[in-house]
């Protein structure tokens, strides 16, 4: 089998992907990478990632990693792997076999093809919201091993799945792209309806978020998100998620914090003040609604011009565990989710202690009513009463605006 596989782009507002290096699998598993010298004469190129700067020779991943990050967050994640490994049964599992089977319609701004002379890939035929039924039907097939016949096959093509642990596929409408989010069996809640109150929630917070819709399917909710990568023309956006920036700083992931995604904002942000309160408020929003899957990979930065912004938030919803941390340190007490933790760090967003406060007093206003705006948006009695029993909102108003002496 092929050890190269050629790494292409798409430029900003291109229709049409520009071949930028090569990955070359070395002893089965690890990954190289080296730019093509056309790339690094162009005048507008610019470095994938912080850790890739454009220049000769190859790079290799960090110890432990077969794969730079910023190609994993191209590539396929749990759920899209678990759709190749059913419907296609590589021979080979090497990081490069599943970057080359993602297809199309992968995240961000990168592609991927066997040959460096044409950017070979499966058509792209982005399904459209007729099509969600029959998705959500082999969606399911695939989360509980059932026969695939050749209708599901098809639906399963490379390139209509996107990464994450629930099933999810991209739909077209409009002219406008979507992320198709499915319920999943097991569910003991409607997660759907759910994380569309959160992003709803998050909105009035205000806190930069994607368009949202909530359509009913068979009887069963099914979430759509816009997809912030893609232009209504169908240009693309290179991203980077927050794990990707972070290894590029050298930070230890297992010790990563929300002030240190701050303090990248803060070195490669061309709003480098409005992302770190942004980042502010979304650590103190998921402390609050228990959003502890809040981990470095559920933050991105979109390649803007050669800078890095903090792209729009998503995956926030309470998680129903009741774990007693989050995933990212917040403070001075490491990852205990309470106010009085985040404000410890309060200057690495570019925040005073009184901005800091005025924040959380803000974010508390609207966060109190939560009950009200989960049911305005669809959610059931029965799911915010089960809610209610995880979400911190309650107790912690009370202990920050009636501290015991």
């Amino acid at each position: 089998m092929n050890d190269e596989l050629f790494v292409w782009i798409y430029p900003p507002g291109a229709l049409a992907p520009r071949l930028c290096g090569a990955l070359r699998l070395i002893g089965g598993r690890r990954c190289l990478f080296a730019y093509t010298t056309d790339w690094l004469n162009d005048a507008h190129a610019f470095a994938l990632s912080p850790d890739l700067p454009l220049r000769h020779g190859m790079f290799e991943p960090q110890p432990g990693l077969e794969l730079h990050p910023v190609f994993e967050d191209a590539g396929p994640d749990r759920w899209g792997r678990q759709v190749i490994d059913t419907v296609f049964r590589p021979r080979r599992r090497a990081p490069i076999d599943y970057l080359a089977l993602a297809g199309e319609n992968r995240i961000g701004a990168l592609g991927f093809s066997w040959t460096s002379n044409a950017y070979e890939t499966p058509p792209d035929q982005a399904f459209h919201v007729a099509d969600l039924q029959a998705l959500a039907e082999a969606a399911h097939a695939i989360e509980v091993h059932a026969p695939i016949d050749e209708r599901l096959r098809r639906l399963l093509q490379p390139g209509r799945s996107v990464g994450g642990a629930r099933p999810k596929a991209i739909v077209e409408d409009d002219g406008r792209y979507w992320i198709a989010k499915f319920p999943a069996e097991g569910d003991e809640i409607d997660v759907s309806a759910v994380e569309y109150a959160s992003l709803r929630l998050a909105k009035e917070c205000g806190i930069d978020v994607p368009e949202t819709r909530l359509v009913s399917i068979r009887g069963k909710n099914v979430l759509l998100i816009e997809r912030f990568d893609r232009d209504m023309n169908g240009s693309r956006h290179h991203l980077a998620s927050g794990r990707t920036m972070l290894i590029a700083e050298g930070i230890d992931i297992s010790r990563a914090s929300y002030g240190d995604l701050a303090e990248i904002a803060r070195r490669y942000s061309p709003a480098s003040r409005a992302d770190s309160r942004q980042l502010f408020q979304r650590m103190v929003f998921n402390v609050l609604m228990e959003n502890t899957d809040d981990h470095e990979k559920n933050h991105a930065f979109l390649n803007r011009d050669g800078k890095w912004k903090l792209s729009p938030a998503y995956d926030l919803q309470p998680q129903l565990q009741a774990i007693g941390y989050q995933q990212l340190i917040v403070g001075d007490d490491a990852q205990t989710p309470t106010i009085a933790n985040a404000l410890s760090h309060a200057g690495r967003f570019m925040l005073t202690q009184a901005e800091a406060r005025d924040e959380v007093n803000r974010l508390l206003d609207v966060l109190t009513l939560w009950p009200a705006s989960f049911e305005a948006s669809g959610v059931s009695g029965r799911d915010i009463d089960l809610c209610r029993r995880f979400v911190l909102v309650e107790r912690e108003r009370e202990d920050w605006r009636n501290p015991k002496n």
